[in-house]
């Protein structure tokens, strides 16, 4: 019984180096979109520190806010929160509001600002004015947003929209 062959025979050297050339170019088209989301081609992910007065209520929803959106949008960021004063300064309504929305505003648990904080950070966002002593390098005023507590849908709007704002900035 003969085979049938439907078409030339193959280079099997030659078709072992197009699926290697393939999957280098893949490789290396992988990296470069990676590395394009990071700025300024640095190794490590931009830092981005939210600091509210408290460090419960807006720092720690935006933080957890924007690792939400930074995931969603595929850019590789590191966020973090602190308060100038610690204290747990989320009424009980907004924490049912915030699981409902799988938002875990004391995941990273409560911590005081700290100049080594803000060294650390890359851009430092601030909802309520900073000690004197502290000035970072690229300092944001997001101190207009509506108080969480008060009116967390206008809060929750606003925040987004910078977030997603920033985020572009950053995916640049």
């Amino acid at each position: 019984m003969k085979t049938l062959q439907t078409g030339p025979k193959t280079n099997h050297s030659y078709s072992a180096t197009l699926v290697r050339r393939s999957v280098i170019i893949g490789l290396f088209t992988a990296l470069a979109s990676a590395t394009a989301r990071v700025p300024n081609g640095s190794k490590s992910p931009p830092k981005i520190l939210f600091i509210c007065q408290f460090g419960t209520a807006k720092s720690a929803i935006a933080r957890e806010v924007f690792r939400q959106r930074a995931r969603e949008r595929g850019i590789n960021v590191s966020a973090f929160s602190r308060g100038i004063t610690p204290e747990e300064h989320v009424s009980p309504a907004l924490k049912a509001r915030l699981e409902g929305e799988g938002i875990d505003s004391t995941r990273d648990g409560l911590r005081k600002l700290s100049r080594k904080d803000i060294k650390a950070a890359d851009v430092v966002i601030m909802f309520n004015p900073l000690p004197e002593t502290m000035r970072p390098k690229d300092l944001r005023d997001w101190s207009a947003v509506p108080s969480v507590n008060d009116d967390y849908p206008a809060a929750r709007v606003d925040l987004r929209r910078r977030i997603d704002a920033l985020l572009d900035t950053l995916a640049k």
